[in-house]
């Protein structure tokens, strides 16, 4: 057999098996998606929503009692607590009560994304991080008006 005939086969069977690997994986997170869309939803039904449910990413948290995994879900704001749920199921709230802070940072334990910056809730005990994917002003704007001693 030719080696160029080869090499063509070769590629062709890797990208198949890549293709046979990846399409169940993204069908599944599509799915998962919607399943947690659809629970976030019905959470916050008795809530007031300051910002909508939206596409974000857990970071990790130096405060005490977070998840060390990062994971990618949904976000979500209510007059009563920040709410994050991942993909595989995990729920991380954070009542607005407790938060005294919220900036930006290009860099948030360590780890740095090309370009994208963090959105970093400060609360007593520690800092939790977030990427959101339309992006941290609107966010910043939305806490900073629910932080306590600011009007309800």
């Amino acid at each position: 057999m030719n080696t160029a005939v080869f090499v063509v086969l070769l590629v062709v069977g890797i990208l198949a098996v890549q293709v046979l690997i990846w399409i169940p994986i993204i069908v599944w997170m599509r799915r998962r998606g919607r399943a947690v869309a659809a629970r976030l939803a019905t959470e916050l039904e008795g809530e007031t929503v300051l910002r909508a449910p939206e596409k974000g990413s857990y970071r990790g948290a130096t405060a005490p009692g977070y998840p060390a995994v990062k994971n990618t879900g949904l976000i979500a704001l209510t007059r009563r607590r920040l709410a994050f749920r991942t993909l595989t199921g995990t729920a991380i709230d954070v009542p607005v009560e407790s938060i005294t802070g919220v900036r930006e940072a290009a860099v948030f334990k360590g780890s740095v994304t090309g370009g994208r910056t963090h959105l970093i809730i400060a609360t007593a005990s520690g800092e939790i991080g977030f990427y959101v994917r339309s992006g941290n002003a609107d966010w910043i704007a939305a806490l900073t008006t629910w932080v306590p001693g600011r009007p309800a």
